[in-house]
């Protein structure tokens, strides 16, 4: 038989004052076969299918004051094991619309709490192996976990009472892909393997995460499908296939196919203007589907859609996440390749030079500026300085992850890919330099139109490739930063109301 508890409502916290007692809590072990009992130090009396409680003691009652509103009663609907199975307020079955008692944070009504819970529901292993079979190479590793923490105590980035990265994979063998996506905490992962080196079932966490970040660049890829394409079996071959047909349909329009032989000019083979408005488009594209995926993971992120989102708070958690970002301090925390800040942090300069050189030379083009540059002059010398940085840190990863390889703890398509587009890149646009100052034409210009397909494909990718770690990695350091300073606020304000 259901049954019914209804219980008064008491002055209590501005926390707390909504969260709704559990059954034991209200009733206590009390026996409904009797009419009346003592539970809690409180009376209650049972009808048929009704408990009503009040308190024994008057004493709580005269705590609260004059100001004491009349009490309501609260109504739990309890399973035959005295379980709630839903919650509601007044005298009737209907849900509660809690009154506005004026209380605002940041000039929004607060009612209740946040209920961050999650309905987990029995999984096959075996189902949600599958389901991570498209982003990890060995997804049966999963199976072999065995919950027993020690991800989480090798992992030097976990903070005090934090779970990470076991609460991921408890999810995940739980098959809670909505929750996994969600959580910023995936991309504050730097994939040092620590925690797969501390792994007594050999399940690899780290792969797992780096697995589980993959899916969470396709769920906030904009368009959804283009994120699936790029990240495919043979993604990296259809889109250099896209950029070269791209290319050529360019140089059939605005270009020649046919260049001046000596001395090499590539602007002979794709003129300038041409070159930068394609490149325009392929960028604009790229923020544009960065900018709808941002959005969508902040609002999963920090629970609301970035334009509400606090600016004072907003700007000091994008300074400090700033700060963060550009030093890479917690790189230094990573024991099994020591060298990864270094090489990691060469990689970051490195593009980011040469993404600003990029703009500064397209803007000359289009000013009229002499280009190309001579060769000592101080941009040249920057783009080759970050070149080399370029190509020391894709050389140390693309040797860490042979070497994980070869004991068996193989990356995947979606890690390998980004650093051999970048290294293709890299190179080609050295060699393309050398070829030109050798006026060597057979060269030169294969060498060019390799390297702008390259280009062109890694920036159309952008948003959709693991070099989006890039915006969401950046965001997931803002939101939790941001985070904090408005728990913080809210604490602050509670410590006021309180006082008052």
């Amino acid at each position: 038989m259901r049954k019914f508890a209804k219980f008064p409502k008491t002055e209590r916290s501005r926390s707390d004052r909504w969260r709704w007692p559990s059954a034991t809590a209200a009733l206590g072990a009390c026996d409904i076969s009797e009419n009346k009992v003592k539970s809690g130090g409180a009376q209650t009396t049972a009808g048929p299918g009704i408990l009503t409680w009040t308190r024994a003691s008057s004493e709580e009652s005269e705590t609260v004051g004059s100001n004491r509103r009349d009490p309501d009663r609260g109504l739990l609907q309890l399973d035959s094991s005295h379980t709630v199975t839903s919650k509601s307020r007044g005298s009737s079955n209907k849900p509660h619309t809690f009154p506005d008692y004026g209380w605002r944070f940041h000039g929004r009504l607060v009612r209740v709490l946040e209920d961050r819970s999650s309905t987990l529901q029995a999984t096959d292993r075996q189902a949600a192996a599958a389901l991570l079979s498209r982003y990890c190479a060995d997804s049966a590793s999963l199976m072999s976990c065995l919950q027993c923490g020690a991800c989480t105590a090798s992992c030097n980035l976990t903070e005090k009472g934090s779970l990470f990265p076991r609460q991921q994979m408890t999810l995940l063998q739980l098959g809670q892909k909505d929750c996994l996506v969600a959580d910023l905490n995936i991309w504050l992962c730097f994939n040092c393997a620590d925690c797969s080196a501390g792994c007594p079932a050999n399940a690899r966490p780290g792969r797992i995460m780096a697995a589980i970040r993959q899916m969470a660049v396709e769920h906030y890829s904009a368009p959804r499908f283009l994120g699936e394409f790029v990240n495919h079996r043979k993604g990296l071959a259809w889109a250099t296939l896209v950029a070269v047909l791209v290319l050529l349909a360019a140089m059939a329009i605005g270009g020649s196919f046919t260049p001046q032989v000596s001395p090499v000019r590539y602007a002979s083979m794709l003129p300038h203007l041409t070159l930068n408005l394609l490149f325009c488009a392929a960028a604009g594209f790229s923020v544009i589907s960065a900018a709808i995926g941002a959005s969508r993971a902040w609002k999963a992120f920090a629970g609301e859609p970035l334009w509400k989102a606090d600016l004072p708070h907003l700007s000091k958690a994008v300074r400090a996440a700033t700060r963060e970002i550009l030093t890479h301090r917690n790189f230094s925390e990573c024991q099994q390749f020591p060298l990864s800040r270094w090489a990691h942090g060469s990689m970051f300069y490195g593009f980011l030079i040469l993404f600003l050189l990029a703009g500064v030379a397209a803007t000359s083009m289009l000013a009229g500026a002499p280009y190309p540059f001579r060769a000592l002059h101080p941009l040249k010398i920057a783009g080759n300085v970050a070149a080399a940085l370029m190509i020391f840190g894709n050389v140390y990863f693309l040797w860490q992850r042979r070497r994980a390889s070869r004991n068996g703890d193989a990356s995947s398509r979606f890690d390998w890919a980004l650093l051999l587009d970048l290294l293709l890149v890299t190179v080609s646009g050295v060699l393309v330099e050398i070829f030109r100052y050798a006026n060597i034409a057979a060269l030169a210009y294969p060498t060019y139109f390799l390297h702008l397909v390259f280009a062109f494909a890694l920036l159309v990718g952008l948003a959709h490739s693991k070099l989006a770690h890039v915006v969401y990695r950046t965001l997931a350091l803002t939101a939790r930063q941001y985070e904090a300073l408005t728990a913080r606020a809210r604490a602050h304000v509670e410590t006021q109301r309180m006082a008052a």
